[in-house]
């Protein structure tokens, strides 16, 4: 079994203004507190207990502001414009009267108990599994966004093994976000077309409000199109793992990690926010398919980028690729991108010289027992990042 672990969203139902007024105290409080910790020095911080500092917020809610001050994250921070309250899982628990769930937890005025709104389905059964004891819980924060007070809830749960029979391969990119294809047989296509078009949009209005010194607005704007990007990976990514799910396939992607340093572009594409691999979400997109393929049990694959697009997955003989046309010396014909694809599902991974330009069966070669053109064999092994792993 695999444990994943993940952060489930809920929204406080019908919350009057006292208690609105009393979480927006509690923030505070935590935020001065945070900021007044990292003016310490850390050894001092480290001694630190509830019992020696001056707060309003209650011990569980003071001791997990020392805690996150003397962590990794807290050690880089100079200061906090909004610390959220955060509560441990020995602090706050999860009731059910009725249909109606509601969350207990330590305030600066006692222990209060708030009904919360389960808006999506499928948060349903991870309730429940807190309440049986089947899921376990980590901390909860309280966190205010776009004028509504939610608690985000960190769970842990077990989720079966699958043993994958295939492997398909996912193709990133502009012109289509992605391209997805098993090694034989047919591959979905997700066109980038509408995104690039809304990006363009985006980038004109932004341009006018800062034209316009309109700079509060503008960010609001910003975050308007994160939210848009978000919401179109999620699904895709959803969509991905649908077909994965029905080709009982781990899904492999290429390691893209420092693209935007090694791809050459233009200084007018790079000022194109449809064209700028700057505006390109592939590690958004990377991080959830990794998460809801974990929820099925199946694994997210990395394996080296190079090539994938510049050999015949029919053959494995280095071609020509020009925009969506793949031309094999063979007189195989590819879709460039779902002949990328279908490499990535296929290759298990290989070194190969840059100054590479004769026709070769690089597939062949990389299987080879001293690896392609005298490297080692599969220099990058196929691992996965699912999240438990």
């Amino acid at each position: 079994m695999k444990r994943v672990t993940r952060t489930i969203k809920l929204k406080f139902l019908q919350l009057n203004k006292a208690k609105q007024q009393l979480f927006e105290e509690m923030t505070v409080e935590a935020t001065d507190l945070a900021n007044w910790l990292l003016t310490l020095p850390l050894p001092e911080r480290r001694k630190l207990t509830t019992s020696k500092v001056q707060t309003r917020l209650m011990s569980a809610l003071s001791n997990q502001v020392i805690r996150h001050t003397t962590s990794d994250a807290g050690k880089k921070a100079k200061s906090f414009k909004r610390f959220p309250p955060e509560v441990n899982n020995q602090n706050w628990v999860l009731h059910k009267v009725g249909t109606t769930y509601s969350v207990s937890f330590p305030t600066i005025k006692g222990t209060k108990r708030v009904p919360v709104e389960v808006a999506s389905s499928h948060w349903q059964p991870v309730l429940e599994g807190i309440l049986n004891g089947t899921i376990e819980t980590g901390s909860a924060k309280i966190i205010k966004h776009r004028n509504k007070w939610y608690v985000y809830v960190c769970v842990t749960e077990e989720v079966p093994q699958v043993d994958a029979t295939n492997t398909i391969g996912c193709d990133r990119g502009q012109n289509n976000l992605a391209v997805v294809a098993p090694k034989n047989g047919f591959g979905k296509f997700f066109s980038g077309k509408k995104v690039m078009h809304r990006r363009r949009y985006f980038q004109k209005r932004r341009k006018q409000l800062q034209e316009a010194k309109k700079f509060r607005a503008l960010k609001k704007w910003d975050k308007k199109e994160r939210r848009w990007m978000d919401a179109v990976d999620h699904t895709v990514s959803r969509r991905i793992v649908r077909f994965a799910e029905y080709l009982n396939a781990d899904v492999v992607v290429e390691d893209l990690e420092g693209c935007r340093k090694t791809m050459k572009q233009s200084k007018k594409q790079r000022g194109d926010s449809a064209q700028s691999r700057h505006s390109w979400s592939f590690y958004s997109l990377e991080m959830k398919l990794d998460y809801k393929l974990a929820m099925l049990g199946l694994k997210l694959v990395k394996r080296p980028a190079p090539y994938t697009s510049k050999s015949c997955s029919t053959c494995g003989t280095l071609g020509i690729r020009e925009r969506h046309h793949f031309n094999c010396p063979h007189g195989h014909y590819h879709n460039a991108d779902l002949n990328a694809a279908k490499n990535i599902a296929q290759w298990d991974g290989f070194a190969c010289s840059l100054d590479l330009k004769r026709d070769i069966a690089a597939m062949a070669m990389s299987d080879s027992e001293n690896g392609l053109l005298g490297a080692a064999p599969n220099w990058m092994k196929t691992q996965s990042t699912g999240i438990g792993d």
